[in-house]
């Protein structure tokens, strides 16, 4: 019985980490003998893997459910909406879900893409998406829009122009520059030139 613990022993630390996560994970008592669990949580256990995380994971292929109910906080018209507002609240360490993002390609119209979280999130949730987004002032200077040189204004947006002498062919086979356009004044200067101010 010992050369056939032995011989257990070995080929199982043959495998890779990751057959050995799997093995511990699905549990598979038809494809192991009950005694290889134990083998393989050592095995785990000296290459640093905690075996009581892996077997918190549960098996594999089976999708983990929340079962704590949920609300739906706000709808939106795009999924990539609904993602950008599941990311903040994922950062501020709330848990949220994007649901119906695939009703709307189903059927070619938009009918709304719902951010949930879970019920006891509720307040937080919406009191995070209701909060103010950072100030421009906060953001790093690539990442923040400039101030318009001739008014002040920090009502700007970039526009793709067409260069010159490209009149003739459409738009979206023209040679394009970017430039920031400010609405309250009309002024426009290239998008290079934002970045050394």
């Amino acid at each position: 019985m010992a050369d056939d613990t032995k011989q257990l022993l070995a080929q199982l630390e043959r495998l890779s980490t990751d057959e050995l996560i799997s093995i511990l994970r699905n549990r598979d008592e038809d494809e192991w003998r009950p005694q290889v669990f134990d083998v393989v949580a050592s095995i785990l256990a000296s290459r640093g893997v905690s075996p009581r995380d892996v077997e918190a994971m549960g098996p594999e292929g089976r999708d983990v459910t929340e079962s704590a109910p949920t609300v739906t906080i706000a709808t939106f018209f795009s999924p990539a909406e609904a993602h950008a507002s599941r990311m903040a609240l994922e950062e501020a360490g709330i848990a949220a879900w994007v649901v119906d993002e695939a009703v709307g390609t189903m059927y070619g119209v938009g009918v709304g893409t719902r951010l949930q979280v879970r019920a006891s999130d509720d307040a937080a949730a919406r009191a995070i998406l209701a909060s103010p987004p950072a100030p421009a002032d906060g953001l790093p200077r690539e990442l923040s829009d400039p101030v318009c040189p001739a008014c002040g204004s920090r009502n700007v947006a970039p526009e793709a122009w067409l260069d010159e002498g490209q009149q003739s062919r459409p738009r979206w086979r023209g040679r394009r520059s970017w430039h920031y356009v400010c609405s309250d004044c009309d002024e426009a200067w290239p998008l290079e030139d934002a970045s050394q101010r």
